[in-house]
């Protein structure tokens, strides 16, 4: 509640409920587009194929909004996203539309639409992680940075649980593409308010900045190195993500509810999103490599029985345990990423993040559908639990490094960093 009064009293509750809802559209867009296309065409591996190219796509293009949007401000880039973006959906829709008919549209188009759709969707997160990783550094305040963060990390997956249940509960009462139809409103309403929404500025006068002794010096140089072991790691969630979804969709099929697959992936939303809550409530100390290789332990184990689902409710039950785990394991990696990056480095490796999430999201949904089609969902479900070693893999080689240059080695002893 600490963490909670502190931001919104430099951003007030208003600002923090629009930049959760404004990050839906990246969240349903790639599902959505994979319901859509699955249930009128009733194939998996085109569908995979689409949902993965929107999901890259966006991930591609964030760096270069934040470049753009440095320049040229956040304002500009989100109203230039909600116009594009609006129109790029409406052509997804149209070409998905001609599919359904013989002889009519071409997969090409298809693509085509997708790859737009993703590049001229609004990064909301990454923006809002900008956001207050340039007021935190401005005001020299960590704890400021280590709040906001970890509501962005909570955010995400509010964004994440909240997404799929939409997209399921709007293609199970509505039309396949009722998903995408909804995304065009919430970006014409929330992404446009928080482009137009600011944080407020504290009076407190900026500190004078101190000149950095060698050994901070050397120290930034290890952390550079160490930063983008939780970018990594937060592409195996992504990874871990993506591939699920597509073999979720192809156990669905198996049982004749491709349209149910949101609600189903929507279990392993809200149970991460109830277990990230949890954890930020406590507080318990996410940021140490112990923590992170702790849940990578944890994640690798809970990934097993996601491998093995007998039916549906199997699956669902398997899915809960799965996504208290995740939910952590965003939070954690994310902490990891805060913890260990300098100041200086900070709106890159937050960029970073969220691009690799996204990159790996895409990738899982495209090798997840051609596993799916062409050896069944029980291949494809190993995705996830690769995904996961690969994950406790680098959780275990930065704890290695991180001992070995800040607890053993140069500044080992009386001057070791407490992690």
């Amino acid at each position: 509640m600490e963490r909670l009064r502190l931001l919104t009293g430099l951003a007030g509750l208003g600002y923090l409920a629009i930049s959760v809802i404004a990050r839906l559209p990246v969240a349903m867009l790639p599902l959505g587009t994979l319901i859509m296309i699955v249930s009128w065409t009733d194939e998996i591996i085109l569908g995979g194929f689409a949902a993965g190219v929107v999901a890259i796509s966006i991930a591609i293009v964030v760096p270069i909004y934040g470049i753009v949007a440095e320049k040229l401000g956040q304002r500009l880039v989100l109203l230039f996203c909600v116009l594009s973006n609006v129109a790029a959906i409406f052509w997804l829709i149209s070409e998905s539309v001609k599919l359904q008919e013989p002889g009519g549209g071409s997969v090409a188009s298809l693509l085509a639409a997708c790859l737009v759709t993703g590049a001229t969707s609004a990064p909301v997160a990454a923006l809002a992680r900008i956001r207050w990783a340039g007021e935190s550094h401005r005001l020299a305040d960590r704890s400021l940075l280590s709040s906001s963060l970890a509501f962005e990390s909570v955010a995400d997956v509010v964004a994440t649980a909240l997404g799929a249940a939409v997209t399921g509960v709007a293609s199970l009462l509505w039309h396949a593409h009722a998903t995408l139809l909804l995304v065009t409103a919430i970006n014409v309403l929330t992404v446009t308010a928080f482009a137009l929404t600011r944080l407020r500025h504290s009076a407190t006068p900026l500190p004078k900045p101190q000149e950095a002794s060698e050994s901070d010096i050397e120290r930034n140089r290890v952390r550079r190195k160490l930063m983008w072991f939780p970018v990594l790691g937060m592409g195996t969630l992504g990874l871990l993500l993506g591939s699920m979804q597509s073999s979720l969709v192809s156990l669905s099929q198996n049982f004749d509810s491709v349209e149910g697959v949101g609600l189903l992936y929507a279990v392993l939303g809200l149970s991460s999103l109830i277990a990230a809550v949890s954890i930020n409530l406590l507080q318990v100390r996410t940021s140490s490599w112990g923590a992170w290789l702790f849940w990578a332990c944890a994640l690798t184990l809970v990934a097993l029985p996601a491998t093995m689902p007998g039916s549906i409710p199997t699956m669902a039950v398997a899915l809960v345990f799965l996504g208290v785990v995740v939910g952590i394991a965003l939070i954690v990696t994310d902490s990891v990423a805060t913890k260990v990056t300098p100041s200086d480095s900070l709106e890159l490796v937050m960029t970073s993040t969220f691009a690799a999430l996204l990159g790996g999201t895409g990738l899982g949904l495209v090798w997840g559908a051609v596993l799916g089609d062409s050896q069944g969902y029980n291949t494809a479900l190993l995705l996830p639990m690769l995904s996961a070693a690969v994950y406790l893999v680098l959780s275990h080689t930065y704890g290695m490094l991180w001992r070995k240059n800040f607890e053993r080695g140069i500044w080992g002893g009386r001057h070791a960093e407490r992690d």
